[in-house]
């Protein structure tokens, strides 16, 4: 199966601020800007050099990319700073294979590379690697402390479960944020809805294959449902908040996805279950009309 690496960035990139150092090759630049927290940019030119350190500290930069396609000895000399400064910060090299020998000292230090021509979706699946390391890292010590506090749960199976539908769960989680920012903007269709409907039934599936998460396969059946049954064209202006609900019981479902299956940390699913049963419940009601509960009881895992 094919992977979208673009795609999974954004989950991996919102805490890192870049440099971007070289000639700027734009549809790269331009496509990855919005993932990460600061996305800036500096000419590889002599007269900036001497600022490289000040401007690593200042805008606190932990990745640098760099262009030594037009300026090999220069990219060299800039990286050579950037690692002096500070040798954890995450570096992507991205050079003409012919300026090899000019290259050589950096591209046996740099995290990884990228040769021209540039293939945009080796770019992203080389950038989505490093930023996967640290994300890992910090993620098997959190599963290390949850998983020791698990003495009813098997860690041979459930790690089993979670090396199985890791893939297809990160898949489910993007499609169901994509779905809540459409929500979010005021689309409501039939379509949208079978989607949606679509996407809790494969949640449900997943959490059917596992003695420890299959408690809960009945509420996603039930919601996803409703949500096929439900008649838009009867529903009324004060009862279109029901969906803000529904965008943020999506959410919530999307962020436990990415919880257990990403970092591994598993989470009491029989509180996920009441939390989403009560919450499901309050959309119900909305939609339906019936008396409105304060939204305080909103109750969101």
């Amino acid at each position: 199966m094919k992977k979208e690496y673009k795609t999974y960035i954004q989950f991996l990139a919102a805490e890192y601020n870049v440099l971007y150092l070289g000639d700027e090759i734009h549809e790269l630049y331009t496509q990855i800007e919005p993932y990460f927290n600061t996305t800036l940019k500096m000419d590889l030119n002599e007269s900036v050099f001497p600022k490289l350190s000040s401007f690593l500290n200042k805008q606190q930069i932990n990745i640098v990319i760099i262009n030594a396609k037009e300026k090999p000895s220069l990219a060299d000399k800039f990286f050579q700073q950037v690692k002096a400064y500070d040798d954890e910060i995450l570096t992507l090299l991205l050079f003409d294979p012919k300026e090899y020998e000019k290259l050589a000292q950096t591209i046996a230090l740099v995290d990884t590379i990228v040769c021209y021509p540039i293939m945009q979706e080796l770019f992203y699946k080389r950038l989505f690697s490093i930023l996967s390391t640290p994300y890992a890292i910090k993620s098997i010590g959190r599963r290390e402390i949850v998983l020791k506090q698990q003495t009813n749960v098997s860690q041979d199976s459930i790690e089993k479960f979670f090396d199985t539908y890791e893939g297809s769960s990160l898949f489910i989680a993007d499609e169901l944020a994509e779905m809540v920012t459409q929500l979010n903007s005021g689309e409501l269709s039939k379509e949208l809805f079978e989607q949606i409907a679509q996407k809790i039934d494969e949640v449900a599936d997943i959490f059917a294959q596992s003695q420890e998460t299959k408690a809960v396969t009945p509420v996603y059946h039930e919601l996803a449902a409703y949500l096929r049954n439900l008649q838009l064209g009867s529903i009324q202006p004060e009862q279109l908040k029901a969906f803000t609900y529904l965008a943020e019981i999506l959410s919530d479902v999307s962020v436990y996805l990415l919880d257990m299956f990403v970092d591994r940390i598993f989470k009491d699913v029989y509180i996920f279950e009441h939390s989403l049963q009560n919450n499901i419940i309050f959309m119900k009601n909305s939609l339906e009309g019936k008396e409105d509960e304060d939204e305080s009881e909103l109750d969101f895992f």
